[in-house]
């Protein structure tokens, strides 16, 4: 059985939005209503009342006679949701799956301007199955469509990745309770993998000039760093406002083949 996402909009006047999943979403009988239990509001202020609808698993997409329900719902508060060792899907990938889309280029422009210079990024490397996360400052060149981190020669997540590639990465920005605010979020999160660049290699110069170093002279550098070129498969971008125009917060960025 596919399942499939909307957002109810007549309910946005409303101080609490009911929501309706019934066992008879399997006839395709949305307009037979059950008594369900109020669960209370979540981060977009409504409250859901929760009736349990048929199982289903972690990549099912929602038909579109699927119930209406407020944004900011997931899949597994109403299903008893599969998530088997067969099934690769995440929180993000099902918002994906059932929301609408934004064109590639336009997730890329929106990657872009939240990045706009040299960011902080917390990243993680992987040595005998242990990872390892550390923070580094990261620039996105937007031509290559890849990311430059200088780092300390020596250090763990050089060797680790000289050993194995593979690179996670994140960054955030967005409403904390310490700091408070308006209650909205942005994030990128990379997966991709990762050439350690020596000072001996021709492009370590002119991708320090790129860097825009901060703390040293340039031939300080050279004799001081590696460089990382993190090449992403492909990037989450995510951002709650993007919600008011009916899209999904998740926007993923693939590499062209």
């Amino acid at each position: 059985m596919q399942i499939t996402m909307r957002i109810c909009q007549s309910a946005i006047a409303a101080l609490t939005v009911t929501v309706v999943f019934c066992s008879a979403a399997i006839a395709g009988n949305h307009e037979q209503k059950q008594q369900g239990i109020n669960v209370g509001p979540g981060e977009m202020g409504f409250d859901a009342i929760i009736v349990n609808g048929p199982p289903i698993t972690g990549d099912s997409v929602m038909s579109a006679d699927h119930a209406e329900y407020p944004r900011g719902m997931t899949c597994a508060e109403c299903h008893s949701v599969d998530f088997g060792i067969d099934v690769m899907s995440t929180a993000s990938e099902q918002f994906v799956n059932n929301f609408p889309n934004l064109e590639q280029e336009q997730i890329w422009e929106k990657i872009v301007a939240f990045l706009p210079g040299r960011e902080r990024f917390a990243i993680a490397t992987v040595e005998d199955n242990a990872p390892t996360a550390t923070t580094v400052d990261m620039v996105l060149d937007q031509e290559e469509k890849a990311f430059y981190v200088v780092s300390e020669r020596g250090t763990e997540k050089l060797l680790q990745l000289r050993v194995n590639p593979n690179i996670s990465a994140v960054r955030f920005a967005g409403w904390t309770v310490a700091e408070g605010g308006p209650k909205q979020w942005r994030s990128v999160q990379i997966k991709g993998t990762a050439e350690v660049i020596e000072s001996t290699d021709p492009r370590f110069g002119n991708i320090l000039d790129k860097y825009n170093l901060v703390r040293v002279s340039k031939p300080r550098a050279f004799r001081r760093f590696d460089i990382i070129k993190v090449t992403p498969k492909q990037i989450f971008y995510f951002d709650t406002t993007l919600g008011a125009n009916k899209f999904s917060p998740y926007q993923i960025w693939r590499r062209a083949e």
